[in-house]
Protein backbone atom coordinates (compact mmCIF):
# COMPACT_ATOMS: atom_id res chain seq x y z
CA UNK A 1 0.00 0.00 0.00
CA UNK A 2 2.80 2.39 0.93
CA UNK A 3 4.64 1.69 -2.35
CA UNK A 4 1.48 2.26 -4.39
CA UNK A 5 0.80 5.55 -2.59
CA UNK A 6 4.38 6.72 -3.17
CA UNK A 7 4.07 5.82 -6.87
CA UNK A 8 0.86 7.79 -7.23
CA UNK A 9 2.37 10.73 -5.34
CA UNK A 10 5.48 10.72 -7.56
CA UNK A 11 3.33 10.63 -10.71
CA UNK A 12 1.20 13.52 -9.43
CA UNK A 13 4.27 15.64 -8.65
CA UNK A 14 5.76 14.93 -12.09
CA UNK A 15 2.48 15.71 -13.83
CA UNK A 16 1.97 18.96 -11.92
CA UNK A 17 5.46 20.15 -12.88
CA UNK A 18 4.74 19.79 -16.61
CA UNK A 19 3.53 23.10 -17.99
CA UNK A 20 3.23 24.06 -21.68
CA UNK A 21 5.86 21.69 -23.13
CA UNK A 22 8.47 22.46 -20.50
CA UNK A 23 8.79 21.56 -16.86
CA UNK A 24 8.21 24.30 -14.29
CA UNK A 25 11.01 26.70 -13.36
CA UNK A 26 13.53 24.88 -11.18
CA UNK A 27 15.82 27.88 -10.62
CA UNK A 28 18.86 25.84 -11.66
CA UNK A 29 21.16 25.50 -14.63
CA UNK A 30 21.57 21.84 -15.51
CA UNK A 31 22.19 19.51 -18.45
CA UNK A 32 21.85 15.80 -19.16
CA UNK A 33 22.26 13.91 -22.44
CA UNK A 34 19.33 11.47 -22.71
CA UNK A 35 18.62 8.56 -25.03
CA UNK A 36 20.79 7.42 -27.90
CA UNK A 37 22.50 9.53 -30.53
CA UNK A 38 20.68 8.99 -33.85
CA UNK A 39 22.69 9.09 -37.08
CA UNK A 40 20.94 10.61 -40.10
CA UNK A 41 20.31 7.68 -42.49
CA UNK A 42 21.05 9.91 -45.50
CA UNK A 43 24.30 11.41 -44.15
CA UNK A 44 26.52 9.78 -41.47
CA UNK A 45 28.18 13.12 -40.69
CA UNK A 46 24.86 14.35 -39.21
CA UNK A 47 23.30 13.11 -35.98
CA UNK A 48 20.63 14.06 -33.45
CA UNK A 49 21.47 14.49 -29.75
CA UNK A 50 18.63 14.75 -27.24
CA UNK A 51 19.16 16.50 -23.93
CA UNK A 52 17.28 17.60 -20.85
CA UNK A 53 18.45 21.03 -19.74
CA UNK A 54 17.54 24.11 -17.82
CA UNK A 55 19.18 27.51 -17.87
CA UNK A 56 18.35 30.91 -16.51
CA UNK A 57 17.71 34.01 -18.58
CA UNK A 58 20.07 36.95 -18.28
CA UNK A 59 19.10 39.97 -16.22
CA UNK A 60 17.33 42.75 -18.13
CA UNK A 61 19.98 44.90 -19.79
CA UNK A 62 22.66 42.25 -19.20
CA UNK A 63 25.28 41.59 -21.85
CA UNK A 64 25.53 37.94 -20.76
CA UNK A 65 24.12 35.64 -23.40
CA UNK A 66 23.42 31.94 -23.70
CA UNK A 67 25.93 29.83 -25.62
CA UNK A 68 25.68 26.15 -26.60
CA UNK A 69 28.19 23.64 -27.98
CA UNK A 70 27.17 20.07 -28.89
CA UNK A 71 29.64 17.45 -30.14
CA UNK A 72 29.85 13.72 -30.88
CA UNK A 73 33.27 12.05 -31.26
CA UNK A 74 34.12 8.41 -31.98
CA UNK A 75 37.30 6.37 -32.19
CA UNK A 76 37.87 3.89 -35.04
CA UNK A 77 36.49 0.97 -32.98
CA UNK A 78 33.44 2.97 -31.83
CA UNK A 79 34.20 2.03 -28.21
CA UNK A 80 34.02 4.12 -25.02
CA UNK A 81 37.74 4.93 -25.09
CA UNK A 82 38.76 7.64 -22.55
CA UNK A 83 41.26 9.04 -25.10
CA UNK A 84 38.27 10.31 -27.11
CA UNK A 85 37.30 12.49 -24.15
CA UNK A 86 40.63 14.32 -23.96
CA UNK A 87 40.76 18.04 -24.67
CA UNK A 88 41.37 18.75 -28.35
CA UNK A 89 40.72 15.16 -29.52
CA UNK A 90 38.59 16.47 -32.41
CA UNK A 91 40.82 19.28 -33.62
CA UNK A 92 43.88 17.15 -32.86
CA UNK A 93 42.76 14.37 -35.20
CA UNK A 94 42.76 11.79 -32.39
CA UNK A 95 39.30 10.49 -33.31
CA UNK A 96 37.94 8.76 -36.43
CA UNK A 97 34.69 10.76 -36.55
CA UNK A 98 33.66 14.12 -35.14
CA UNK A 99 30.51 16.14 -35.72
CA UNK A 100 29.57 19.26 -33.76
CA UNK A 101 27.50 22.42 -33.76
CA UNK A 102 26.82 25.65 -31.90
CA UNK A 103 23.00 25.77 -32.02
CA UNK A 104 22.80 28.62 -29.53
CA UNK A 105 19.83 30.19 -31.30
CA UNK A 106 17.78 27.04 -30.53
CA UNK A 107 18.37 26.93 -26.76
CA UNK A 108 15.66 28.36 -24.49
CA UNK A 109 16.90 29.88 -21.23
CA UNK A 110 13.75 30.62 -19.29
CA UNK A 111 14.39 28.72 -16.06
CA UNK A 112 12.23 25.78 -17.14
CA UNK A 113 13.40 22.25 -17.88
CA UNK A 114 13.36 21.45 -21.59
CA UNK A 115 13.83 18.17 -23.44
CA UNK A 116 15.13 19.08 -26.87
CA UNK A 117 16.94 17.47 -29.79
CA UNK A 118 19.91 19.23 -31.41
CA UNK A 119 21.67 18.42 -34.68
CA UNK A 120 25.43 17.97 -34.96
CA UNK A 121 27.08 18.11 -38.37
CA UNK A 122 30.33 18.75 -40.20
CA UNK A 123 31.24 21.70 -42.36
CA UNK A 124 31.44 25.37 -41.54
CA UNK A 125 31.12 26.25 -37.86
CA UNK A 126 28.13 28.51 -37.16
CA UNK A 127 30.27 30.91 -35.14
CA UNK A 128 33.77 30.95 -36.59
CA UNK A 129 32.99 30.04 -40.19
CA UNK A 130 35.91 27.58 -40.13
CA UNK A 131 35.49 23.98 -41.30
CA UNK A 132 35.05 21.47 -38.48
CA UNK A 133 34.49 17.76 -38.15
CA UNK A 134 35.44 14.76 -40.23
CA UNK A 135 34.74 11.05 -40.66
CA UNK A 136 31.48 9.11 -40.65
CA UNK A 137 29.62 8.47 -37.41
CA UNK A 138 28.72 4.79 -36.99
CA UNK A 139 26.88 2.47 -34.60
CA UNK A 140 28.69 1.94 -31.31
CA UNK A 141 29.70 4.39 -28.59
CA UNK A 142 30.36 8.10 -28.94
CA UNK A 143 31.62 10.77 -26.58
CA UNK A 144 28.88 13.39 -26.42
CA UNK A 145 29.45 16.90 -25.13
CA UNK A 146 26.58 19.25 -24.34
CA UNK A 147 28.16 22.43 -22.96
CA UNK A 148 25.83 25.30 -22.07
CA UNK A 149 26.24 28.80 -20.70
CA UNK A 150 22.90 30.15 -19.53
CA UNK A 151 21.82 33.72 -20.17
CA UNK A 152 23.05 34.56 -16.67
CA UNK A 153 26.55 33.23 -17.53
CA UNK A 154 26.24 30.04 -15.44
CA UNK A 155 28.01 27.06 -17.06
CA UNK A 156 26.75 23.48 -17.08
CA UNK A 157 27.70 20.44 -19.14
CA UNK A 158 26.87 16.81 -19.74
CA UNK A 159 29.90 15.03 -21.20
CA UNK A 160 29.28 11.29 -21.41
CA UNK A 161 29.76 8.21 -23.55
CA UNK A 162 26.43 7.46 -25.18
CA UNK A 163 25.18 4.78 -27.57
CA UNK A 164 25.17 5.85 -31.22
CA UNK A 165 22.62 4.22 -33.53
CA UNK A 166 21.56 4.58 -37.14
Amino acid sequence: MKKALLGVLAAAVAASAFVGGALANNGKTSAQVVGVVRIDPADPSIAQVTTRYSCQPGAPGSTAAAHLFVSVKQNADRTADPAVATEGAGFGGLVAAWSQSHPTDQVVCDGKVHVQTFTVHQGLDEESGFPTGYGALAKGWGYVQFCLFGGDGTYTASQVFQRVQS
